[in-house]
Parts: structure tokens; C-alpha cells; sequence
């Protein structure tokens, strides 16, 4: 099974890719025309990624030329436009890149990010059940034998300014090919790099067990959630479909109004018809979610006593930090 989706950047962060056919010179991709550098051999057996369009290959079917640095970086903003021409390359050195850092737990056994056309990319490859066929049982949300994917970061800490975060992103959520196979998840975490410990293993989030922890998926459904974490397990799901440990929440459900806010695309529709601009704000007591400009999920989470839940101890401090703490939160881009 391979996937690929793309994303545009515009602040801070945010996603993802997948495999391979016959190598051509040139292919058309997801509608726009994906040169190969230098083609590479590739397994026959190769099928096109979810999200691209026959004959495609995946990134580790071509070698990358390497990555213009395109980011510009202030002392606490980050903005990257990926405004390079490049075709195929690998992304800056001003990134940190987790290629699949759960191959050696999960079917999903191999990731290449890349720059392409003016935004970036993860392909992902696995050995899973095809689209909409189920793999397990429930268990499967701590363990996820069947999910996996790439992170990647900037190279760069971010703090909290007048007591918000906001990370601002275009990208190709509501492409109907990914089914429920692979979603952009954005997550702010203390955490500088994946941690051999757990706290689930169905998210991205859940792979900085240790570390306080904020994830937020776009999947193609529509059906958006962020989900807090203690450093062991989650502690709230934000969403009007999915409440749970919330005292407030609206949306993230495409219903209504908001059935307009955020586009739902086609398996034969370019990916640039499908992208949205996503804006997270993440404050000390609640999260938000616009899409194209329209509040499309609010979430305010609650302690156990019922009152609402502070995720920061000062105004200008991460939500997710600990007391005490001057770890600058790290804010990362995973698909799956």
C-alpha cells in the first residue's frame, strides 16, 4: 500500500506521500507533470500512490536533487512558501526529517519526504490492507501494527506570544482517494525528537510519549480532532463529533454551514483543486480551527473535577509546557 498527499506551507508547519510503477521519463501526477531527476529501478510489483494519478512513481523511484533552502526564519516565525522550482528534491537542511519511525512496530515500512513544483511531499509505503478494508480489532488504537508515516520539523523551537500559537498551512486534505488511509496531523510537542515510548499508537502525537503533547488530523472525511496528552496517555479529544474530557466544543464536523468551509475532492482531481488553508491557534485554555477563513472547530478541554483545563501555567508560556519548564514547544508534520 503507498499514499501520497501534498502540502503547501505558509507558517510554522504542517504534511505528506506514497509508491511505485514502471519508470517513464516524465508522469502526470495528481495534474501537474512529475519529471523524473533520474529514474531509479523500482519493484514491478509497484502500484501508484493513493492521491496520485497513473502511471506515478514514489520519490525512492528518482534521485533527489538537494533541497533549496526557501524558509525564512525570525525569532519566533518561521514562513517557507517552498517557492524552488525543483522538481524532485530533498527538503532543506533547515528541516529535521523522521523517515518512518515505526517501520521496526507497524506494516508501514518506508517514507520520503520531498520538495516538488513549490510544496512539499511524503511518499508512504506499507504492507496493509487496501482502501476501507478494516485490519483489526480495537486494540489497534494503542498498538497501530497498521499505522505509520514520516515527521518532519522545523529546526527551530517556538514560544507562545500573547498567549497564542498559531501555525498557518495550505493543504490537500479532502482528497476522497485517501479514504482512511492517510491524514496531515500537525503536532506541537516539547519534544525534540520521537520517543521510544508510546502513548498510543494509532497518531503522530503518540509517538512522544514522556513529553506533553498537542495533535491535530485533517483527515479527508473532514471530521477534524486535536487530542491532548499528558505524558502518558490522552487526556481530551476536541471535536463536536467526539468529546470526550471537552467541556466546549463546535464543529469539526462538515455539517451545515460548514459543509462549504472545506473542499472534498474526487480520486481524478489535481490536488491543486483540493487545497485549503488551514489556520490552528492553539491557546492556553482552547483550540481553534479555521478553514478558508471559516471557524470550523472550537474545542475547550476540562479537568477531571469538570472546570476547565489550563494547558499553560503563564500567558506566554506553552500550552503544553510544564510548569516550571522553558522548553520551547517543537511543532511537527506527520502523514499516515
Amino acid at each position: 500500500m503507498g499514499t501520497r498527499s501534498s502540502l503547501l506551507t505558509l507558517l510554522v508547519v504542517i504534511c505528506a506521500c506514497g509508491p511505485q510503477a514502471q519508470a517513464p521519463a516524465a508522469v502526470r501526477e495528481s495534474g501537474h507533470l512529475h519529471a523524473l531527476s533520474s529514474p531509479l529501478p523500482c519493484a514491478a510489483t509497484s502500484r501508484t500512490p493513493l492521491g496520485a494519478l497513473p502511471p506515478a512513481l514514489p520519490a525512492w523511484c528518482s534521485t533527489l536533487d538537494e533541497g533549496i533552502d526557501t524558509a525564512v526564519h525570525g525569532a519566533n516565525t518561521w514562513v517557507d512558501g517552498f517557492g524552488s522550482p525543483q522538481q524532485n528534491a530533498r527538503l532543506a537542511a533547515s528541516y529535521k526529517i523522521f523517515e518512518a519511525p515505526r517501520a521496526d512496530r507497524s506494516s508501514v515500512f518506508r517514507t520520503q519526504h520531498f520538495a516538488h513544483n513549490g510544496h512539499w511531499m511524503v511518499d508512504v509505503a506499507g504492507y496493509g490492507q487496501p482502501n476501507g478494508v478494516y485490519e483489526g480489532s480495537a486494540e489497534d488504537f494503542f498498538v497501530g501494527p497498521n499505522n505509520g508515516g514520516g515527521l518532519m520539523r522545523p529546526n527551530a523551537g517556538f514560544r507562545f506570544e500573547r498567549g497564542a500559537l498559531v501555525i498557518e498551512f495550505d493543504v490537500s486534505a479532502g482528497m476522497s482517494a485517501y479514504g482512511d488511509r492517510a491524514w496531515p496531523e500537525v503536532v506541537v510537542t516539547t519534544a525534540s525528537v520521537p520517543s521510544p515510548r508510546e502513548t498510543n499508537g494509532w497518531y503522530a502525537a503518540g509517538l512522544f510519549g514522556g513529553d506533553a503533547t498537542v495533535g491535530c488530523s485533517f483527515p479527508s472525511d473532514r471530521l477534524s480532532e486535536c487530542r491532548i496528552y499528558d505524558s502518558e496517555k490522552i487526556t481530551a479529544n476536541l471535536s463536536e463529533h467526539f468529546p470526550a474530557g471537552a467541556t466546549t466544543t463546535f464543529g469539526g464536523t462538515p455539517a451545515g454551514a460548514l459543509a462549504a468551509a472545506w473542499h472534498r475532492c474526487g480520486p481524478s482531481d489535481p490536488d491543486e483543486r483540493c487545497r485549503d488553508r488551514f489556520r490552528l491557534v492553539l491557546e492556553r485554555d482552547a483550540i481553534t480551527i479555521f478553514v478558508n477563513g471559516v471557524r470550523y472547530m472550537l474545542g475547550l478541554p476540562r479537568r477531571a473535577d469538570g472546570r476547565a483545563l489550563p494547558l499553560g501555567p503563564h500567558r506566554d508560556q506553552s500550552l503544553i509546557t510544564h510548569p516550571g519548564s522553558d522548553t520551547p514547544p517543537s511543532a511537527w508534520a506527520h502523514a499516515r
